[in-house]
Parts: C-alpha cells; sequence; structure tokens
C-alpha cells in the first residue's frame, strides 16, 4: 500500500461513497479489514446488484478473516456458494482461505491441487500451495512448488527474492546467487541486493566467483559509499582471489595462471577499500590499533 492510496483513502472518507471507498481499497489492494467491515456490512443490508453483492461479500469474507472474525467469514461464504456454486473458482478460493485460517492445510492443498489440476498455470494457486508447504517446513516440496511458480511467471522479482531466500537456508549458495541475478535485473540500482550478492559469490567461492563478488561490492559502494558490510566484503573478495590465484608463487605465473595486470588492480582495490573501512571509523571512538587488529583478521 503507497502513502498516496492511503492519502487518497482517507480523503474519500470524508467525501467518497461506501461503494468508492471498497472499490479504492480492492484496486490498490490496501490492507484494512476493520475499514471494509465498517463499510461494507451494512451495505450488505441495502439493495445491490448480484455482481456488486458477490463482490462485497468477497471482499468482507476476507477481511473477516484478517479479523479473526471467522463466524461472519463463514456465513459470507455460504452465501457466496449459493450465488457462484461451490465450483467456482471463487468460492473454492475462498474456502480454502478459511481452511487456512482454521489450520486445516490438508483440505487447503487438497482444493488447491485440484484447481492446479484443472490449470496448472494458477498463480493463485501456486502461491498458497507455496506458502502452506513453508509453513508446514516441507522444504523440498515448497522448493518444488516455488520453482514451478517461477517457471510460470519469472518476472516475479519477489518470487525469485523468495527462491533465493529459501535456497540460503538450505545453504545451496550457488542457487541463491542465481536468484538475486534475477532479482538484480529488476533493481540494478539497489546496493544492499549487490552486497549480498557478493557475500554468496565469496561463499561459494572459486577464482570466478571471487572476481564477480568483488564486482558487486564494489557496484555496491558506487552506489552507497558508506556500506561497511561491503568494505570489509571488497577486502575479503580480494584476499581470497589473491589466494586463488597464486598471489607472487612463480610456478603458476609460469602456467599463466596469474594476470599480472588484473593481480595489481586487485590489490589496489583492497588498497582502496581499506582506506574507506578507516575513512568510516574516523570519529567513532575505535582505536586505529583495534581497526587495524580486525583488519589482520
Amino acid at each position: 500500500m503507497t502513502t498516496r492510496a492511503t492519502s487518497t483513502l482517507e480523503k474519500m472518507f470524508l467525501k467518497g461513497t461506501p461503494e468508492s471507498i471498497l472499490k479504492h481499497i480492492q484496486s490498490h489492494k490496501i490492507l484494512a479489514p476493520s475499514v471494509v467491515l465498517k463499510i461494507a456490512v451494512p451495505l450488505l443490508k441495502t439493495k445491490l446488484s448480484a455482481s456488486q453483492r458477490l463482490t462485497i461479500l468477497e471482499q468482507v469474507t476476507i477481511s473477516a478473516l484478517h479479523d479473526q472474525q471467522i463466524t461472519l467469514a463463514e456465513s459470507t461464504l455460504t452465501e457466496i456458494c449459493g450465488i457462484a456454486g461451490k465450483n467456482s473458482q471463487r468460492y473454492r478460493k475462498l474456502l480454502a482461505l478459511c481452511l487456512e485460517s482454521q489450520a486445516n492445510y490438508e483440505k487447503a492443498l487438497e482444493i488447491y491441487d485440484a484447481m492446479l489440476e484443472d490449470n496448472n498455470s494458477n498463480i493463485y494457486a501456486l502461491k498458497r500451495k507455496y506458502c502452506i508447504l513453508r509453513a508446514e517446513i516441507n522444504d523440498i516440496e515448497a522448493r518444488k512448488c516455488l520453482n514451478d511458480y517461477l517457471e510460470r511467471n519469472a518476472s516475479d522479482a519477489a518470487g525469485w527474492e523468495e527462491m533465493a531466500k529459501t535456497c540460503m537456508e538450505n545453504g545451496d549458495y550457488q542457487g541463491a546467487s542465481f536468484c538475486y541475478e534475477e532479482v538484480i535485473l529488476f533493481s540494478p540500482t539497489d546496493s544492499s541486493i549487490h552486497c549480498t550478492l557478493g557475500e554468496l559469490y565469496v561463499s561459494v567461492g572459486g577464482k570466478e566467483n571471487y572476481t564477480l563478488a568483488r564486482k558487486h561490492f564494489a557496484q555496491c559502494l558506487e552506489f552507497d559509499g558508506s556500506c561497511v558490510r561491503a568494505m570489509y566484503g571488497l577486502i575479503s573478495a580480494s584476499e581470497h582471489f589473491l589466494d586463488v590465484a597464486g598471489g607472487g608463487n612463480v610456478s603458476k605465473k609460469s602456467k599463466g595462471y596469474v594476470d599480472e595486470e588484473e593481480t595489481e588492480m586487485v590489490k589496489d582495490l583492497k588498497r582502496h577499500a581499506i582506506s574507506l573501512l578507516r575513512e568510516s571509523y574516523q570519529g567513532t571512538g575505535l582505536s586505529a590499533a583495534l581497526l587495524e587488529s580486525i583488519l589482520a583478521l
């Protein structure tokens, strides 16, 4: 919910009709269950068209679940069933939500699975199924479900970020880095994502990954020059790269394993990161000796 949407809602309370307020809440996906119930429940007692009544009943059902008014939700759901039919998508979605609210995940999953049998690209059913599997800590099935969702909706940045977090929880840092590379396509100037990607590449290890880590830490510092995490990360990635590249080992140089220009560039980057780190700690009370001991670790 944006600040603008909230501000508009406040203005509508002063001069808007109940129908326009409910429509605004629905179209902007504003989570305001108490407001919806206060306006919509009395409205259901007035004369409405069939489509209007069904839409408002749906809003009341969802808001009642958010407000933990299960009896009200069950009452409106029964009326929806009578209007739309028990096999309608609208009724089945709301029934599954009611079952979820009662922690009856098994029955809810049966409904979502049935919806997916009817249409295996049902984004809503895939999302809800994933949420249930995550709640039940069924990591393998949850990742499979989320993967199915992303195959059908690859432009969902939040979905890729959720998959990245799931991978990290399971120690799959390579998979998490792939997911965050997808996320960065949607937010190329987000310094925190660049920093997280850098840390993941350092965790995976290997010369190429240390190079990628270095680039992302440098990118993070370009967007946010005060990010201490990225400073430490750049130092760490540079040190690991120099260790893997062979440093001053002559035998490795003779095999073409070390690019001397790149090695010097990495050393310069490390010195630059250390300089930034020292500047960032100036005036903070951290003694120079303590900082040097930290950098020596």
